[in-house]
Order: structure tokens, then C-alpha cells, then sequence
């Protein structure tokens, strides 16, 4: 693809040099037949080119995120790519191309940064690749300059189907079955970054016809969903969740999906709403689904509302696929290398773990490194996930005011969940990714 334009050239000029195409060059090639072209070319149009081809770089890489920083006397670009930032370009920065000034006006924001701070967001949409890119971008003032981060989102990439998230098959039967439960509610958590609003699209994707009203509160809404009602939260007109979820109550709906619960007064809000008629999905952070109770009891939330409105949650984290091009086999690892690795585990959950490690029929894989993947060993990304039911023996551990380790134990035990670790050990058992990745992704949480 070129990235000059069609305009005339003066006379007796030379045309610029043609910047590499993504797959011909690196970011920094293209970066540096940029700054030869200096001189040839308006400062302005050099500064559309660059940041064009870094938006070019940051689709054909599937980065999520692209860092753009001052670091001394370079300009320093950064991928976010499968969740692992990347150095993409660090060279010296040339003030003859104005690239922070490019995309400050992109975004919304005046050329030059202010003198005192404010926080400033703001959002543009490219066509790149024939598809239309739409990048939401933040400002933070530092000692060396202004960095930008990019948040890259391309509706490619999100999977907006339930099947293509990652559950296995038995808990994809139980999601759907749950979502079409004409009231309660229904809880995601994870980190930020874990993949929580592309299941909460998903699911309403899977049970959305023209016969029921769904409607979403989002800060900010990610992506547009053809036939649901997506409203975006602002705090600065008076459309905070509460009121948001109030005005909504108001508009007959079946299907509403809060983006996140913060408080007392939305959380209540959702739970009441739950109980009388509405099905609702909604984010919370927390380190697991059965800690989210916990977290209710901190807002203030009555156990009986809980317990009675609730109809389950999940959680997940996102996980690095192994590369298929150079992934190697592995053996499993020995008893015990297993027995120290859970010895500070929960008894059950620890019993589980190691037969599930251990079981004869594992095809573990080690990651390696080639050009495909960028030394790095993995390529893509898929979903790891928790899912407690509610039944009546953790409706009973609620209402008793229960600390999150006998919920969880009840959730093992009697509703047959599989925590993070255990869903991320069978996904290694097949091959899709690494026992490293998956002790990486959930340490916290052994």
C-alpha cells in the first residue's frame, strides 16, 4: 500500500521515498525513509504518513494498545501485543515531524499540550486495510514530554460470537442456558484488559431478537451493537450509573447490561431491578467469581438481595496461545515438582489441581521463538474462565455472611466450578498454551 498522496510535485523536486509497506520493513525502516524524506515534504505531511503507518503497524501486529513516548533524546513507539508490551521503534526523535501534534488534533484535543494538566480523552476513527479502525487515545504529561497511549479497536479482532471465547463446551451449554433466564443477575470480573466486555457483547449478541428490549450503560461504549440501545455514561451532564440505571428502569426493558458496579447505590440499584423482572449483566473487580460476594457485603449490598437475585458469575483472564509454528512438546511435570507447587493450596482445590496436572494424556506444550511469532513463543490469545452457579448451598453460605474461602470451597465441591488454574491446566493438557503461561496469568491466585 502507498503512503504518499497523489498531489503534483513542484518543479525540478524529487518525489519522496516510498515508505515500506507493513511486511516489507520494520516500523523503524519506514520511520527512518521518513525522516530522509525532511525537507522534500510539508513537516504536516510527514507527520499524517508516520502516524499512519504506526496504526498500519499496530492492526497487521493485533496490538491492543500502542504506547508513543519521549525517552531522552528518542522517540520510543510500543506495542501491546497479546497483552505483552514490545519495542517497535526507538530512535532519535525528529522535531520536524509532529507526530503528538497529529494526533492530538485526531483526537479531538488542541495542537499543543496544555500548560497546566487536564485529563484529556479522546477518540477518531481510520479506514485502514478497507476496514474502519477506531482508536480511543489518552494523554499524561511526564517529566520527559507528553506520552500517548492508543487503544486500538478493531471489531476484527473482537469475537463476538460465544463459541469463539474460549469456554469449553460444557460451560458454553450452561452460559447460554443461564442468559435466557427472564430475570436476575448475572456478574463478569477480571483484570482490566481480560476480555470482560467482549463476553458481556457476546452474550447479548447470542440472546438478542427484535422481541426483546436491551438496553446498555457503558463508560465508554467500546464498539456499536446493530439493534441494542447503548447509552454512554457522563458524569459531568448528571448521567452517572445511578441515574443512568434509573432513566433506564423507566424504559421497559428486558435486557440490561451495566458496564461496571461501582457503589452502593448502583449496585442496589441493579440487584432491586433483578428481582423484579430484569435480566442484567454487569462487570465487577474483584480476584475471582466467589469473591465477588465478599465485595458486595463491602459496598453494603443485604446478603437476602444477593441471595436472591443472583444467578451466578465468571471469571477470566486472558492467556497467550503457543505459537503452532515452532511450539515444542513437553513432558509433564514430576510428582514432586506438583506437590510443592500446591502445598499452600486449599485441600479440595489442591486434591483437584494435581490430578488434573498429572492425569496420563496430556499433550503439554513448551513455547520456543521463531520470526512468525517474534521470538516470542505465542501467538493469539484465548480465555480462561470460572464459573460459579448459585445454589442453595452458597445461597446458604450468603445469607450466613460467609467468608469468600468457604464460598469458594462450596462452589468447588458442591457446584462443580473450575477455578481459573483449573481451566487454564486443561488448556495446556491440549496443547493451546503453556503450564508457565498459565501460572504466570493466575499467581495471584495460588
Amino acid at each position: 500500500m502507498a503512503f504518499w498522496g497523489n498531489k503534483q510535485e513542484g518543479e525540478g523536486q524529487q518525489p519522496p521515498p516510498q515508505i515500506p509497506a507493513p511486511g516489507t520493513g520494520s516500523l523503524e525502516d519506514g520511520y527512518n525513509e521518513l525522516v530522509k524524506a525532511k525537507g522534500r515534504a510539508p513537516a504536516i505531511d510527514l507527520a499524517i504518513k508516520l502516524s499512519d503507518l504506526i496504526l498500519e503497524y499496530a492492526v497487521r501486529e493485533r496490538a491492543s494498545d500502542v504506547h508513543i513516548e519521549t525517552q531522552g533524546p528518542n522517540l520510543r513507539v510500543r506495542f501491546r501485543v497479546d497483552g505483552i508490551l514490545q519495542d517497535m521503534l526507538n530512535s532519535p526523535k525528529n522535531s520536524d515531524i509532529p507526530l503528538t501534534q497529529r494526533i492530538r488534533v485526531l483526537a479531538g484535543f488542541d495542537p499543543e499540550p496544555p500548560t497546566s494538566f487536564r485529563n484529556e480523552e479522546g477518540r477518531f476513527q481510520k479506514m485502514l486495510a478497507g476496514r474502519a479502525i477506531q482508536v480511543r487515545v489518552s494523554s499524561f504529561p511526564t517529566v520527559n514530554g507528553e506520552k500517548l497511549v492508543l487503544r486500538v479497536l478493531d471489531r476484527q479482532q473482537l469475537g463476538l460470537d460465544l463459541d469463539q471465547v474460549g469456554l469449553d463446551q460444557d460451560a458454553l451449554t450452561l452460559i447460554k442456558k443461564l442468559i435466557r433466564n427472564p430475570y436476575g443477575i448475572f456478574f463478569i470480573t477480571g483484570s482490566t484488559g481480560s476480555g470482560k466486555t467482549t463476553s458481556l457483547y457476546a452474550m447479548l449478541k447470542n440472546i438478542n431478537t427484535p422481541m426483546i428490549n436491551v438496553i446498555t450503560l457503558e463508560d465508554p461504549v467500546e464498539y456499536r451493537l446493530e439493534g441494542i440501545n447503548q447509552a454512554q455514561i457522563n458524569a459531568k451532564t448528571g448521567f452517572t450509573w445511578a441515574e443512568g440505571l434509573r432513566t433506564i428502569l423507566r424504559q421497559d426493558p428486558d435486557v440490561i447490561m451495566v458496564g461496571e458496579i461501582r457503589d452502593f447505590e448502583s449496585a442496589e440499584i441493579s440487584l432491586r431491578a433483578a428481582l423484579t423482572g430484569h435480566l442484567l449483566f454487569t462487570t465487577i473487580h474483584t480476584i475471582n467469581a466467589p469473591s465477588i460476594i465478599e465485595r458486595l457485603f463491602e459496598m453494603g449490598v443485604p446478603p437476602f438481595l444477593i441471595g436472591s437475585s443472583m444467578l451466578g458469575a465468571m471469571s477470566q483472564r486472558l492467556v497467550r496461545k503457543v505459537c503452532p509454528k515452532c511450539a515444542q512438546n513437553a513432558a509433564p511435570p514430576s510428582e514432586p515438582v506438583v506437590n510443592e507447587f500446591i502445598k499452600n493450596m486449599d485441600p479440595e482445590e489442591g486434591k483437584v489441581v494435581k490430578e488434573l496436572i498429572l492425569r496420563p494424556g496430556a499433550a503439554y506444550k513448551v513455547e520456543k521463538g521463531c520470526a512468525e511469532c517474534r521470538n516470542t513463543g505465542y501467538m493469539g490469545r484465548t480465555g480462561i474462565f470460572e464459573l460459579m452457579l448459585m445454589n442453595e448451598d452458597i445461597r446458604k453460605h450468603i445469607l450466613d455472611h460467609a467468608p469468600t474461602d468457604m464460598i469458594k470451597r462450596a462452589a468447588i465441591k458442591g457446584g462443580k466450578m473450575r477455578t481459573l488454574l483449573m481451566d487454564g491446566i486443561l488448556k495446556a493438557r491440549t496443547g493451546t498454551t503453556t503450564l508457565a503461561e498459565i501460572i504466570r496469568v493466575t499467581a495471584t491466585m495460588v
